[in-house]
């Protein structure tokens, strides 16, 4: 027997209902994936801050606590002694650096090494370092510490801070 003609297939309100339900669908589905596709490389880039940040530490952490602490840091400068302003002293340049206040105020893009040598793969990196005294911070007297930050930009990226304090010993 053959179905009538008002039960045999799709109406035409039916098929443009259906169409429109996929396309609504379809455009959710691409927003939502060119949204993750935009942030993929986000790891990549915080992941390259964090090292680029941590080097400057430990390149600033090796120097001495003060100009006027000897090498080997013993014995340590005292209130007195210490130097009482931060940054390069009058002619020095970042490979002459021998103290952690030196990097005050150093702001560099490209980022550079310890020997003034730029890194290519951060090239569009911007690198600021800030150092204070911070033993107010801690409890003791504040020229006992000092606190170093370190701000990594990524190119187009939020900055990231990375801080540590380092002691008079």
């Amino acid at each position: 027997m053959k179905a009538s003609a008002s039960e045999s297939g799709f109406s035409l309100v039916e098929t443009i209902l259906t169409i429109v339900i996929i396309s609504i669908s379809l455009v959710v589905l691409v927003s939502a994936w060119g949204q993750s596709a935009r942030q993929s490389a986000d790891p990549f880039w915080h992941a390259k801050a964090a090292y680029l940040g941590q080097a400057y530490i430990e390149e600033i952490l090796t120097k001495r606590y003060d100009e006027n602490t000897p090498v080997g840091g013993q014995p340590a400068c005292s209130s007195s002694t210490c130097s009482t302003t931060l940054g390069a002293e009058a002619g020095e340049t970042r490979a002459l650096f021998d103290d952690v206040d030196d990097y005050n105020g150093l702001n560099e893009t490209p980022s550079q090494n310890a020997l003034g040598v730029v890194r290519p793969e951060y090239n569009n990196y911007q690198v600021e370092v800030n150092i204070s005294y911070a033993g107010g911070d801690l409890g003791v007297s504040a020229t006992t510490m000092k606190r170093i930050n370190v701000t990594v930009t990524p190119p187009g990226e939020s900055p990231q801070q990375f801080v540590v304090y380092r002691g008079n010993y």
